[in-house]
C-alpha cells in the first residue's frame, strides 16, 4: 500500500490490520465505521479523509498530511490522540473534536 491511490476511495467497515500505508493518498477516502489496527499512515495525504465512527488502535500518522480530515465520534486511545494532536496540519475544529489541548 506504501506510495499508492485511493483517492475518493469507498472503504468503509473496512478492516485493516499492520498495513504500511506510508507516503499514500486518501484524499478523501470514506473510513466511516472501520477497524484500522497498527496502520502507518505516516507521510500520507488524507485531506478531507472521514474516520467516523472508525476504531483507531496504535495506527500512526507522522507527518501525514491531516488538513478536513474527520474523526467525528471514532474511537481512539488516549496516547494515540496525544500524537495526533502534534500534527500540525489538523484544523482547529478537528482538534476540537479529538480534544487536543
Amino acid at each position: 500500500m506504501s506510495g499508492a491511490n485511493f483517492d475518493n476511495a469507498d472503504l468503509t467497515e473496512v478492516v485493516m490490520s499492520k498495513a504500511y500505508a506510508v507516503g499514500a493518498s486518501f484524499r478523501g477516502a470514506d473510513f466511516t465505521n472501520s477497524v484500522l489496527d497498527r496502520v502507518l499512515f505516516n507521510e500520507a495525504d488524507l485531506t478531507g479523509a472521514s474516520f467516523r465512527n472508525a476504531v483507531l488502535s496504535a495506527s500512526t500518522f507522522n507527518d501525514a498530511n491531516l488538513t478536513d480530515t474527520i474523526f467525528e465520534d471514532a474511537l481512539i486511545g488516549y496516547v494515540d490522540v496525544q500524537k495526533l494532536c502534534r500534527n500540525t496540519t489538523l484544523g482547529e475544529f478537528t482538534r476540537l473534536e479529538l480534544g487536543c489541548k
